[in-house]
């Protein structure tokens, strides 16, 4: 059982479904269990990548055998005890019907309702994947703390615990969530996706041959979308596009008008980005941080260059010269200096290899840690 907190736009509701299918391929049957998008969120269906979608009574009538995609409405983000009690109720029914051998858990809220349900159950493995964490720049310190103190106790829990990014897992170790060597490292399956050439992307989205440079998230705070758009000011005759969603839409498009004036467009969330990132000259990744950025490597399969700061998570995705990583004390100007290199051709990386992201390479490695945990589990008197 695949346990995911929302199936929104955001990538580890797009690895869940590449895994459901992988691990099918491989003759491994996945119940992918959801809760709710919030207000305003755009919702990325698995039934779009032919996950059977699954009524309750479905999932529960099917039993062992069920496999497809079915939603728990309870579980939902943020703190909310009533619902989560129930989510927790709605989850333990599903595995008491379900039994599976393993329960994996991925991002912070499934992690810590999911586990709880495991754990209460028992029997199953218990596995969890860390797509980054919330523990920093995210809430103020006593929530922070508390949120530590939260994935301490169900990593004690757990028997096998994840991380997508090297960056990502000494974070987690520096926090105390886990020792260093409890964290495994596997990287996030990223959909392989039809891609269209750079003519054919440049006429989708009815483009000139005018230099273009792209940022791909959710605005919120945590991806310092302002940076990529002081920057595109900076740059002159650069156009540039936002894809994505949320909370400082307003904001930043005031910024826009003020900073880079016809030189903007925001694209909203886009489900099928991945198809035509091949239409820009180049990606910026303008986080404060990132689990590992899935729109990188996409980047990296379209031949776009891709240019960040260097910090956690954007670093490992760039490594080996794969990208052009900028200082963040040098902000959106080292952000311009570094685009204009690439323009210019003085910057731009090779095509990266990243065999290691393919799906069905990600399930193998999955399923080869599950069976050595069963069977250390078993050799235990």
């Amino acid at each position: 059982m695949r346990v995911l907190t929302r199936p929104n736009l955001g990538g580890p509701t797009r690895q869940a479904i590449a895994l459901w299918h992988a691990h099918r391929e491989l003759g491994a049957t996945t119940l992918l269990v959801t809760g709710i998008v919030d207000a305003g969120e755009t919702m990325l269906s698995p039934a779009a990548g032919a996950v059977p979608q699954l009524t309750w009574e479905e999932a529960l009538g099917a039993g062992e055998q069920a496999s497809g995609w079915v939603q728990v409405d309870a579980m939902q983000r943020g703190v909310r005890p009533w619902r989560d009690r129930q989510a927790v109720r709605g989850l333990r029914q599903l595995l008491r019907t379900f039994r599976p051998e393993v329960v994996h858990t991925h991002t912070s809220k499934a992690g810590w309702l999911g586990r709880q349900a495991a754990w209460a159950e028992g029997g199953a493995l218990i596995a969890h994947t860390f797509h980054g964490h919330v523990l920093q720049d995210y809430f103020s310190p006593p929530l922070a703390m508390w949120l530590r103190w939260l994935e301490r106790r169900w990593a004690r829990r757990s028997d096998l615990l994840f991380a997508v990014s090297a960056s990502c897992a000494e974070e987690l170790a520096a926090a105390g969530v886990a020792a260093r060597d409890r964290l495994v490292v596997v990287p996030p399956a990223v959909p392989l996706v039809p891609r269209l050439s750079r003519t054919q992307a440049r006429h989708h989205l009815s483009l000139g041959v005018e230099p273009r440079v792209v940022c791909v998230g959710r605005l919120v705070p945590i991806k310092r979308v302002a940076h990529f758009v002081e920057m595109v000011g900076q740059l002159g005759g650069v156009y540039g596009d936002v894809v994505g969603d949320g909370p400082e839409r307003k904001a930043l498009t005031s910024l826009a008008a003020q900073v880079a004036p016809l030189h903007m467009t925001f694209r909203g969330p886009q489900a099928h980005v991945a198809s035509w990132l091949s239409a820009y000259d180049a990606l910026v990744l303008p986080s404060v941080r990132e689990g590992l950025p899935l729109v990188a490597v996409e980047a990296f399969r379209a031949g776009v260059p891709v240019v960040g700061y260097d910090v956690p998570g954007v670093r490992d995705a760039l490594a080996a010269g794969r990208g052009v990583l900028v200082p963040v004390a040098s902000g959106p100007a080292g952000l311009a200096a570094a685009v204009r290199a690439v323009l210019a051709g003085s910057a731009a990386p090779t095509r990266a290899a990243v065999d290691e992201f393919a799906p069905a390479a990600v399930a193998s490695t999955l399923l080869r840690y599950y069976l050595t945990a069963q069977d250390q589990r078993s050799s235990l008197p």
